[in-house]
């Protein structure tokens, strides 16, 4: 029945607002679907996942799901480690010795040589560049898997940072994509772990090479493989996106070269799936790009 002294233009009487009497449900009342489209006009970004997050899955000892969590892009860092505090292992770190060609240089021969290679070198007392595997002292084994990867002779940046790095000395290295920059830290990250000693059950990696992108940390592995392979190292690639799970029980077994972005990295380290105790040749790939990125104080923690 319709309320007295409430009509419409029509002449019809219409019920008082906040009434249900004399309401069709089936017209007048808001359906479920119009109640959806109604929520969803309130939360557009409901659901949404932003480019700049990814959801973290919880994983149970048989590798089934049990929860999920969302990691925003800013990354909680690794807490501050006194290292005066802790006692590690002595380790060498020099294993480069100047070939007798390039001894016999002198001053402007070396200038020489870096003028037509098109280097341009600073810091205090840098080393000669090579220019021939020859002078590099590499073992047959690692030539020949540097025969397969298709070089003859060193690129610029190889033949300067090669042996920088073979001496244990920090490096920068600036070059063009294809300028062979990943087998220059690759090769001599070889020899540095092939003389230490073996892992033990609990070791950490001895390498570790940071990446900005899982992209970038998949094609690095990709060629860290295949080097790895001569000398029976295990690689893992580890990044935001793929399994957890899989990942700390790589881990957990044991690797001696740990591909990683910073943000996984920090979450192995944080669930106790690897440690840095034996890392003592560390790269962080595309360095500028991981600092853009937000990831410079995480860097500068790990170091």
């Amino acid at each position: 029945l319709d309320a007295p002294g409430h009509t419409n233009p029509s002449g019809s009487k219409k019920p008082p607002k906040g009434s249900s009497k004399g309401v069709r449900d089936d017209i007048e009342q808001e359906d479920e679907l119009e109640s959806y489209m109604r929520f969803m006009e309130e939360n557009p970004h409901l659901g949404l996942v932003a480019d700049d997050e990814e959801e973290i899955y919880e994983y149970d000892a048989e590798g089934n799901i049990f929860g999920t969590e969302k990691k925003a892009s800013m990354i909680d860092p690794l807490p501050p480690v006194d290292h005066s505090m802790i006692n590690y292992a002595p380790f060498a770190k020099n294993f480069y010795v100047e070939h007798a060609d390039i001894s016999s240089l002198d001053e402007s021969g070396v200038e020489e040589l870096r003028q037509k290679l098109g280097l341009r070198v600073s810091g205090p007392s840098p080393l000669r560049p090579v220019c021939a595997f020859g002078h590099l002292g590499f073992d047959e084994p690692l030539m020949e898997a540097i025969r397969k990867a298709g070089y003859t002779k060193p690129t610029p940046i190889q033949a300067q940072a090669v042996p920088v790095a073979l001496a244990g000395r920090d490096v920068i290295g600036i070059g063009k994509t294809g300028s062979g920059k990943t087998a220059a830290f690759l090769w001599p990250m070889i020899i540095h772990i092939m003389d230490q000693p073996p892992l033990k059950l609990g070791d950490g990696p001895i390498g570790v090479i940071c990446a900005p992108t899982r992209e970038l940390a998949q094609q690095i592995y990709t060629e860290a493989k295949k080097l790895a392979k001569v000398y029976n190292l295990t690689v893992i690639c580890a990044y935001g996106g793929g399994s957890l799970w899989e990942q700390q029980k790589a881990c957990e077994a044991g690797c001696e070269i740990l591909i990683c972005t910073p943000g996984r990295l920090i979450d192995l380290v944080k669930k106790k799936s690897t440690n840095l105790r034996r890392t003592t040749y560390l790269v962080f790939d595309e360095a500028d790009k991981m600092f853009n990125l937000g990831f410079g104080k995480c860097c500068t923690l790990r170091m």
